[in-house]
């Protein structure tokens, strides 16, 4: 189940590692970002966190200081054991978040860039269960989908045509669910990232 994010990341990286640098002006007022990240996010949930270590991508075009673009992060998320009527079973849970970016940007000392902006798209948790308990052999397994809204400010350091940085978010899910059975709600999460990139 997780094989298709994962072949989607690798080809979104791939596609960043194997274009050749350009000068970080080449298209004018016009800068084309590539970038891949590494993070993780606090637990939206009482169960497993589905925030946990996770790899993403993105790509977006920056004109003026004004950035859009999209993004793509599957996180790995986290297991926790659990009892269910005196047998035990262990839930694991992972997420996979996709969705379009939007913001602006300032350049600090000509080398840092500073850039206030939100995401919006969707959001898919998947858990699944193992072990002896009802729901581990019902199959217990069933994505739930939310649309999710994540605000936050990115800091990136230009190196030539590569860039580092790092960014903070506060991650929305409008329709959270912990499980099947119960009804949806809005939760929140902290979210961090590391990246680097190329621009073009």
């Amino acid at each position: 189940m997780r094989r298709a994010p994962l072949a989607i990341l690798a080809a979104a990286l791939g596609a960043g590692t194997l274009a050749t640098p350009r000068d970080a002006h080449a298209l004018g007022p016009v800068d084309l970002e590539v970038g891949a990240k590494l993070g993780m996010g606090t637990n939206p949930s009482s169960g497993p966190n589905p925030l946990g270590l996770g790899l993403g991508a993105r790509g977006g075009v920056s004109v003026m200081g004004l950035y859009g673009g999209l993004n793509v992060m599957y996180y790995f998320g986290s297991s926790q054991s659990q009892s269910f009527a005196g047998a035990t079973a262990t839930e694991s849970v992972h997420s996979l978040l996709y969705g379009i970016e939007a913001g602006y940007g300032v350049k600090v000392l000509s080398l840092l860039t500073l850039r206030a902006q939100v995401g919006v798209g969707n959001a898919t948790v998947t858990p699944s269960f193992s072990g002896q308990s009802p729901i581990a052999s019902t199959g217990g397994s069933q994505s739930t989908n939310s649309l999710y809204l994540e605000p936050g400010i990115v800091a990136m350091l230009s190196l030539g045509t590569y860039f580092v940085g790092a960014d903070v978010n506060a991650l929305v899910l409008t329709g959270f669910k912990e499980d099947q059975s119960q009804s949806s709600s809005t939760q929140t999460a902290l979210t961090w990232h590391a990246q680097v990139g190329m621009t073009f």
